[in-house]
């Protein structure tokens, strides 16, 4: 092992230090664009839950001889994939899928993994996070305009304070 790498040295911080800068940018552009990064979160979050389903499918091929219970982890994927393609090509109604659809899925996400507690590591931790999940996205359907706004705010927030912990650590 070189005794003379560090990770802080010039040609790592700079990356870092790029990135601090964009999420920072990024955070306060959806501070102040908030329907445009609506739209975005939409796609994002579509991606991420076409992604999501992919996962579930390939557990559940994996799975589907030896669980009994398999079928739902194929009904999840299969939601999560019809839900992803909504919210990525349907624009008109980004908004209102974004809160509604989006709250729907963590449901449907949270009680399918909550069924396979005992498949995980931590079952009880397993359980418990997924009925916070259920009790959050149950909030979620009944102020979708809150959750919205709520979303915005956290996500540029979050964005913005990491970007200048990024800076402040390669500085």
């Amino acid at each position: 092992m070189d005794n003379d790498f560090h990770i802080n040295q010039a040609k790592y911080r700079w990356m870092a230090g790029i990135a601090g800068v964009l999420a920072i940018c990024l955070g306060f552009w959806m501070w102040n664009s908030p329907m445009k990064a609506v739209v975005a979160m939409t796609w994002v979050f579509g991606i991420i839950m076409l992604i999501a389903g992919i996962g579930s499918i390939i557990a559940w091929h994996d799975s589907k001889g030896i669980v009994n219970r398999s079928a739902g982890l194929l009904l999840n994927g299969i939601l999560s994939i019809i839900i992803a393609l909504i919210m990525m090509f349907s624009h008109t109604g980004s908004l209102i899928m974004l809160a509604t659809l989006f709250a729907v899925w963590f449901i449907i996400d949270s009680a399918t993994w909550f069924s396979f507690a005992d498949l995980s590591n931590h079952p009880t931790m397993s359980r418990i996070f997924s009925m916070i999940g259920i009790i959050l996205g149950v909030l979620l359907l009944f102020s979708p305009v809150l959750s919205l706004s709520t979303l915005v705010v956290f996500v540029s927030v979050t964005l913005i304070v990491y970007g200048v912990v990024v800076i402040v650590k390669v500085i």
